[in-house]
Parts: C-alpha cells; structure tokens; sequence
C-alpha cells in the first residue's frame, strides 16, 4: 500500500480539478462516483464516507481535490483480491 501511494503522490499534482481525477488515475477513480459518495451520507458508515477536508471549492463553482487528505480516504477503502495476494505490494 505504501508502494501505491507514493507512486499516486508522485503522479497527482497536490491539488486538481476533481473532474480531472477519471484522466489523471486512468479511470481507476471515476469523478462522478466520488461525486455520488460525497452526496450520499444516509446508511454509509462514519469511515466510509469522503472526509470534508477531501475538497475545496473555487470561484463557487470549480470543487477541486486536495491529493493527499484525498489519498488517506480513497487508499483506506481498498481491500486486495485474495486471487492476487502474491502480486500486492507491501
């Protein structure tokens, strides 16, 4: 998980336009399911849900993700296919 992390922070800018995140993660992260997570809070449970400080909002309009608060989340949620234990990276 580490080995994945520093690869992200490598690759992502510290902040970007969260429309961006479908391109800039390979669609390994879809814009408009993060954007369905955020809206929904009712049956989620406390620590599945996308913390406040993920984002920041600009000029109204532009929500823009704020990589590393971000990272903490989104890397909290995966959980490895026990079909590749072997290939997981430390």
């Amino acid at each position: 998980m580490k080995e994945l992390r520093e690869q992200l922070e490598r690759h992502l800018p510290p902040i970007f336009a969260g429309k961006s995140i479908d391109e800039l993660t390979g669609n390994a992260i879809c814009w408009r399911t993060i954007l369905n997570l955020k809206s929904k809070t009712k049956g989620i449970p406390p620590e599945q849900r996308i913390p406040e400080g993920c984002f920041v909002r600009y000029r109204s309009r532009k929500v823009l993700v704020v990589r590393d608060r971000f990272l903490d989340w989104w890397l909290s949620q995966l959980t490895w296919d026990e079909e590749y234990q072997d290939s997981r990276p430390e």
